[in-house]
C-alpha cells in the first residue's frame, strides 16, 4: 500500500510538473536523466552565488547541471541507485558522483549504505532536478548556506510509517564516514577534512502538507587552517502546503555562525506559476533578496522560467566587507553593495 508521504510526494510532483519519464530498460532496471540550463546577468561585476558566479557579464553556463540516474530493482526488497551530475561548478569532462548507495526495506525499516544525499533541507533529494521546484534556483540563503555540499559517504536508516488516515511520519538518522570535501569560493579553494558526520531527519505529511526538521553535527578540519578543530551543529526546519492552486513554502537554517530563512508562495493557472521569495541571511553572511518569476511548464518534462531577483545588503555590513550572497566583499572590488539578477531558465527530465 502506497505510503502517505509518497502520496504527498506525487501531488507536490504533479502541481509543478516534474513527473520523471524513466527509460526502461528491462521490468527491473531503468534510467532517467535531468537538466538545466540558462541566460542570466546581473548588473553587479562582483560574482553572485556559491559555484554559480554570476556577475554583469552575460553567461550562458553559469546554472548549467546536467544528470544520469540508473535505478536497478534487485529483488523486492533490495534496490540500487546511482546519480552522475554535472554541477554548476563542474567541467563537463569532471561530474559529480552525487549518489550511490544500496537500500534493503524490511517491513517500515529502509536500510542505505553508500554514498547518500544530506537530508538536510525540503528540498535536498531533488536538489539539482530543477523541474522539481517552482523557482529557477533554489533560495540561497538556506541552499548555500553549507557551501554547496550535499552529500556523504555512510549509513542511514529510515523508518516510515502512518499514524493515522491522514498523517505519515518518517525518521531517517544517518551517519557518515571520515572524508575530504574541496569547495572553491570565488578565488579561494578549501578543503574540509571531515572527521565524521551524523544527524538525523524527521517527516510529518499529508494529503497536501509537509514538515521536515534536520540536525546534522559534523566535526572538521579546514585546509587552510584557521582552528586546528572545529565543530558545528546546523539545525533546519522547512514546512509546504499544496491548497488546491497555491504552493507555499518556508524553511530555516542555524548553525554556529549563521541563521537563514526564506518565505516563498506559488500559485498555478494553467501552465502558468507566477512566484514570490523573500530570504534573509544573518552573522556570517548579512544580506536580504526579493525573487518574482514566473514557470510556463511546455510539457510535462520540460519548463521555462523567467525571473527578476533583487538582492540586498545595508550599509553598515557592507563598509565591514562583509560578502552577503557575493562570493567575495562587493566593497573590496569598489562595486554596489546591491544587485538586480535577471534570469531565463530552461529546465527538463526525461
Amino acid at each position: 500500500m502506497m505510503k502517505l508521504s509518497q502520496i504527498f510526494t506525487l501531488i507536490l510532483f504533479s502541481f509543478t510538473s516534474t513527473s520523471f519519464a524513466a527509460i526502461e530498460i528491462t521490468d527491473n532496471f531503468s534510467v532517467s536523466g535531468f537538466g538545466s540550463t540558462s541566460i542570466t546577468k546581473s548588473d553587479n561585476s562582483t560574482p553572485l552565488f556559491v559555484h554559480r558566479e554570476i556577475s554583469d557579464e552575460t553567461c550562458y553556463d553559469c546554472d548549467t547541471i546536467f544528470g544520469l540516474q540508473a535505478d536497478w530493482l534487485i529483488t523486492d526488497e533490495l534496490n540500487a541507485s546511482i546519480q552522475l551530475v554535472k554541477r554548476p561548478q563542474d567541467i563537463w569532462s569532471d561530474p559529480e558522483l552525487e549518489w550511490a548507495y544500496l537500500a534493503y526495506q524490511y517491513d517500515d525499516l529502509t536500510f542505505e549504505g553508500g554514498r547518500l544525499r544530506i537530508p538536510l533541507f525540503l528540498a535536498s533529494q531533488y536538489y539539482y532536478v530543477g523541474q522539481a521546484y517552482t523557482w529557477s534556483r533554489p533560495p540561497q540563503e538556506v541552499y548555500d548556506s553549507i557551501l554547496g555540499f550535499t552529500f556523504y559517504d555512510g549509513l542511514s536508516v529510515r523508518w516510515e510509517t502512518d499514524i493515522s488516515d491522514d498523517t505519515a511520519v518518517t525518521v531517517s538518522p544517518y551517519y557518515g564516514f571520515e572524508r575530504d570535501n574541496t569547495t572553491e569560493i570565488g578565488p579561494d579553494k578549501i578543503t574540509f577534512d571531515t572527521d565524521l558526520v551524523a544527524g538525523i531527519a524527521l517527516d510529518v505529511s499529508g494529503f497536501n502538507y509537509r514538515v521536515h526538521f534536520g540536525f546534522m553535527h559534523t566535526q572538521f578540519e579546514m585546509i587552510p587552517r584557521t582552528e586546528p578543530f572545529s565543530k558545528l551543529n546546523i539545525y533546519t526546519l522547512g514546512a509546504e502546503y499544496a491548497p488546491d492552486n497555491w504552493h507555499f513554502m518556508a524553511e530555516i537554517q542555524a548553525d554556529n555562525t549563521q541563521a537563514n530563512w526564506y518565505l516563498s508562495g506559488a500559485y498555478h493557472i494553467g501552465e502558468f506559476t507566477p512566484y514570490l521569495v523573500y530570504g534573509e541571511s544573518h552573522h556570517r553572511r548579512k544580506s536580504s533578496s526579493i525573487t518574482a518569476g514566473v514557470r510556463y511548464d511546455i510539457t510535462y518534462s520540460i519548463s521555462l522560467n523567467a525571473e527578476w531577483q533583487g538582492v540586498y545588503m545595508n550599509s553598515d555590513d557592507y563598509n565591514r566587507f562583509n560578502t552577503g550572497q557575493f562570493v567575495i566583499p562587493a566593497k573590496a572590488i569598489g562595486e554596489d553593495k546591491d544587485a538586480q539578477l535577471y534570469t531565463l531558465m530552461l529546465n527538463f527530465v526525461f
